[in-house]
């Protein structure tokens, strides 16, 4: 039996591609700084055997050392790897060699990544497609986040971010994609991409490669400017996909809100203009039902009937941390997102508010390390006005080199946001955790919404404030 180890298998990327390499008859190992639920309980239901810390004695001699892309090139594992000269390979690379197929779909974008390909792995399951897939989150609707599938089709979701410590080519380059999602290219990841035509270039070299006898489905919003210019040079077919009133004089996809309330949409979609079908999804935000036009677009164009489309879309449970209700305690809504970027979190703020339109919002945020340089400021202009309070809580440690750009701590975040955003009613730094739940436990009432953005970990707030609102007097 071939070993695989995996040196940060605590991520939820990896740790599906852990599971998915088990159900191909690897043993498989590994190890993390830490491991904390939900990823924790998962790999434990799996039976794989994990270690924390770093012990190059435990490793025993694996057939392909995996090392994740947020591990120090001077981790004890890794050295001991590379000395001993073992196998030493990227996720993106384990991807590319097991699970991407002769039709790759990948779907790739700033935002709705995740979802989407949840969505499609989904819908292309419920149409009895067999597909692979891998996504980079907890969906709901599958048993886990990487599987090989039994089809020419597979399903990926492609980050930009780096491929491994010692490979800043981006992910989305290995998985050979013959058919594109692309959802928006709004400068991220600042640590990676200092410039924002760096940031661009990533994407212009990606639609390069897509075949002229493939697809492009892409979205079209007023902001997308970008893409356009990105798309004028492909010989690629192309598909575009948004709200209908953009879309309907040209070969695309567009979306139409019929209802909405606090527990969901009614839309309609629309092909060139003629109505395709009807649709009902539990999910919230409008974004999330132009995240299930792309899937929809691009599934429809490949012969997915709409009975399968409508079935998907009404039993799609959607990701979690994407806008998850994590309870709700004497009418108060704590809600959890991994908006760990301004344009994220303005995008679930937004969402927020065409549900919630007369309820006091207040937002928990913390961004990940490159919306936390100095640089990103400029990125925080309006991102939160659509909140009515906005906390930010104690920063997680990072590390940086000399040569890296200085990172905001709390209170200047805070400040950045004040400035930048003139419609909350307050922006606090608040360091202490303890003082963070006072803080809300005593300011909101009935039919506010407390949400939570950022890809960190939050330190059990969330339940003690559930905990402490139900047992206010």
């Amino acid at each position: 039996m071939k070993h695989i180890h995996f040196i940060g298998i605590c991520g939820v990327g990896t740790g599906a591609i852990a599971v998915m390499m088990q159900k191909l008859g690897w043993k498989v190992t590994g190890s993390d700084k830490g491991f904390w639920p939900p990823i924790s309980i998962f790999l434990k239901k799996a039976n794989i055997d994990f270690y924390p810390g770093w012990h190059p004695e435990k490793m025993g001699n694996p057939d392909v050392v995996v090392v994740g892309n947020f591990i120090s090139l001077k981790n004890p594992e890794y050295l001991a790897a590379k000395k001993r000269k073992l196998n030493i390979k990227s996720y993106p690379e384990i991807l590319a060699e097991h699970l991407i197929k002769k039709n790759s779909v990948v779907v790739v974008g700033t935002f709705g990544k995740t979802t989407i390909t949840a969505f499609l792995a989904h819908a292309f399951k419920v149409a009895n497609k067999k597909p692979g897939w891998f996504v980079g989150g907890l969906a709901k609707n599958l048993e886990n986040g990487a599987e090989i599938g039994k089809s020419d089709w597979s399903i990926a979701e492609g980050d930009e971010y780096n491929t491994a410590r010692w490979d800043m080519r981006p992910k989305f380059m290995l998985y050979r994609p013959t058919h594109l999602v692309l959802t928006a290219v709004n400068w991220d990841h600042l640590d990676i991409y200092p410039q924002e035509k760096l940031y661009n270039q990533a994407f212009e070299n990606l639609i390069k490669i897509i075949p002229e006898n493939g697809l492009i489905v892409a979205a079209k919003r007023k902001d997308t400017g970008k893409i356009d210019k990105l798309l004028a040079k492909s010989k690629t077919k192309i598909i575009r996909y948004g709200k209908n009133d953009l879309i309907k004089n040209s070969d695309g996809y567009g979306y139409k809100i019929i209802s909405l309330n606090q527990n969901g949409f009614k839309f309609a979609v629309y092909r060139q203009n003629k109505i395709l079908g009807k649709f009902e999804t539990k999910l919230l935000g409008e974004h999330l039902v132009e995240n299930l036009t792309a899937g929809i677009a691009l599934a429809h164009y490949y012969g997915i009937k709409l009975k399968f489309l409508q079935k998907a879309v009404l039993s799609f449970g959607g990701v979690k941390r994407r806008l998850e209700i994590k309870s709700e305690v004497k009418k108060i809504k704590i809600i959890d997102d991994l908006a760990h970027s301004p344009s994220k979190a303005r995008a679930s703020l937004n969402a927020l508010r065409l549900h919630f339109a007369k309820s006091k919002i207040f937002a928990i945020f913390e961004p990940n390390v490159g919306n936390r340089t100095i640089s990103s400021k400029k990125l925080y202009a309006n991102a939160f006005d659509t909140a009515d309070f906005v906390l930010v809580p104690e920063l997680s440690k990072t590390k940086t080199n000399e040569d890296q750009e200085r990172r905001m701590e709390g209170e200047e975040l805070a400040k950045t946001i004040r400035q930048k955003n003139k419609k909350p009613k307050e922006v606090l730094y608040i360091k202490n955790d303890d003082d963070l739940i006072d803080f809300l436990v005593t300011q909101v009432n009935a039919n506010d919404v407390i949400v939570f953005l950022g890809s960190r970990g939050w330190r059990g707030m969330i339940e003690q404030i559930a905990k402490k609102i139900k047992d206010k007097k």
